[in-house]
């Protein structure tokens, strides 16, 4: 005769068995599922700052130069004129925002000013350096430095002077300007002075 005391022993150790296994099986599927979602969100996050690396760009347009005794940049900084030399101290470079950019706050990017032996990088923080001013020009509440839609428009004033590792443009220097947005993105443009700077004028760069 069968033992029944002893198939009921077996019947409970295999349900055990297939509970576990079922337990196990289940907080796997759970580990797995946490991992896909992690996986993904960190993926978005990739692509988001990656297309906004892309995307985020500052448009640079006209650019003018000034010679340090030009009476717009006296009056901006208030100084009286001093003796010429003919060189370019100051640049209004036009900013706005590239086709299909987020806004960008122009305080928190950053801007690379080059000549072919020397380089700045300034930092947007107009409160912290006395390099860079913004001038708000289109659709801009003043003291505004966020180009928020494609119709705003800003200058933004760079004094070579006071930059750090950088002189003054001479006559037929060349300039690079590198802008980059604070998600990254970037934006470049070379520029050149004229073959003669004159005392007191401005100039389209």
């Amino acid at each position: 005769m069968f033992n029944t005391e002893r198939r009921g022993q077996v019947g409970i150790g295999t349900l055990i068995v297939f509970i576990a296994m079922v337990l196990v099986a289940a907080i796997a599927a759970g580990v797995l599922i946490n991992t896909a979602g992690l996986l993904q969100a960190q993926a978005q996050q990739t692509g988001q700052e990656t297309t906004s690396e892309v995307s985020d760009l500052m448009q640079v347009g006209k650019v003018v130069g000034f010679e340090k005794n030009n009476d717009a940049i006296a009056d901006s900084v208030g100084e009286s004129k001093t003796a010429a030399d003919r060189t370019i101290t100051h640049i209004n470079v036009s900013v706005r925002l590239a086709s299909g950019a987020d806004p960008i706050n122009l305080s928190k990017a950053s801007y690379t000013l080059g000549t072919d032996d020397s380089a700045s990088v300034v930092s947007g923080n107009n409160y912290t350096n006395d390099v860079v001013k913004f001038y708000q020009l289109q659709s801009l509440d003043k003291d505004s430095t966020i180009l928020a839609d494609q119709e705003d428009m800003m200058v933004v004033q760079f004094n070579l002077s006071n930059a750090t590792g950088l002189d003054p443009l001479e006559d037929s220097q060349k300039l690079q300007i590198v802008t980059q947005a604070p998600a990254g993105g970037s934006s470049y443009k070379q520029l050149k002075a004229p073959k003669r700077i004159f005392e007191g004028e401005s100039f389209i760069l």
